[in-house]
């Protein structure tokens, strides 16, 4: 089982991304890089740096990208961790968790109403991640 949010999870889900033969195509006229930055706490214990990372979506597929290296982000979610699990394994949607104030958005909020069509369905994709992965 991978650790949610781990770096071995994040490996995994760059490799679900890159293994999508369709992604390019999808998001050859919409790319988007979507990050989530999200409150590294487990239990009591804090640390001062979020676990950040970048899902590219563009032209040449789907990757994920952290650490120095990763691209800025045309739009960011920011949540805790129990938000992030819920929202990773299906249990509550981004407008739900934006509207309660789990949720918060910053940058280019718009362009991922225009990437809508072509983010739908990234869920199922990512199955085989969520089944295989510990909360």
């Amino acid at each position: 089982m991978l650790q949610f949010l781990s770096p071995e999870w994040l490996q995994a889900f760059d490799a679900a991304l890159r293994a999508e033969p369709g992604l390019g195509a999808r998001f050859a006229a919409s790319p988007i890089a979507i990050a989530q930055e999200v409150a590294n706490q487990t239990g009591t214990e804090a640390r001062a740096e979020p676990v950040r990372y970048v899902v590219v979506l563009d032209g040449a597929g789907g990757r994920v990208e952290s650490g120095a290296g990763a691209p800025p982000a045309d739009v960011t979610f920011i949540c805790d961790r129990a938000t992030a699990a819920e929202l990773a394994r299906g249990e509550v949607n981004a407008q739900r968790a934006l509207t309660s104030g789990r949720l918060k958005l910053r940058g280019e909020v718009d362009r991922l109403a225009a990437a809508s069509s072509a983010l739908a369905g990234l869920g199922d994709l990512l199955e085989s991640l969520r089944e295989n992965t510990h909360y």
